[in-house]
């Protein structure tokens, strides 16, 4: 089985921190990014592809494939890799695709219409609380981090506060 250095929710997906900060600390040299949107437009997976620093390579997959490849053990082995989501549907979507990732990190969504900030700069939506939940209840480890300097926040302490009926 790949060794998973760090899978984690990003709306920015490729960017400065990620590159600097995550991307080092997990010794990462592998990135996927899973997103549907993404994996169908080769000018959007070139552009994250030039994004990354020298010497990481990126692929771009769909949800369908990281479940497909995790379950046949073919998204690498020895390196530790990075995968990056852009939101919670598409960490759902893979997660029920069959790539079952142990842990999840929430670092970056931004806001918007019935979003609502529940950790710093986070924002969710009833359904992503939903998602995360059912992730969680299945044996998912999730947390909150904005940035590595940040305390991470447990789900169990963000859903006793801003979802306590889930």
């Amino acid at each position: 089985m790949a060794r998973i250095g760090l899978v984690r929710i990003d709306s920015r997906l490729i960017h400065g921190q990620v590159c600097t900060q995550w991307l080092y600390r997990t010794n990462s040299k592998k990135v996927y990014i899973v997103d549907d949107e993404g994996a169908s437009n080769s000018f959007l997976s070139s552009i994250y592809k030039m994004a990354c620093p020298v010497g990481v390579e990126l692929e771009t997959i769909s949800t369908e494939e990281a479940g497909k490849r995790w379950q046949q053990d073919r998204l690498g082995d020895l390196e530790p890799i990075f995968v990056l989501f852009k939101n919670m549907p598409m960490a759902y979507k893979a997660y029920k695709a069959g790539f079952r990732y142990a842990t999840l990190q929430v670092g970056g969504i931004g806001g918007g219409v019935g979003r609502k900030n529940i950790v710093g700069p986070i924002s969710f939506d009833d359904n992503d609380a939903k998602m995360l939940d059912e992730m969680f209840q299945d044996g998912l480890e999730a947390y909150f981090q904005p940035v590595p300097d940040n305390q991470k926040v447990s789900w169990i302490d963000v859903k006793a506060k801003h979802y306590p009926n889930l």
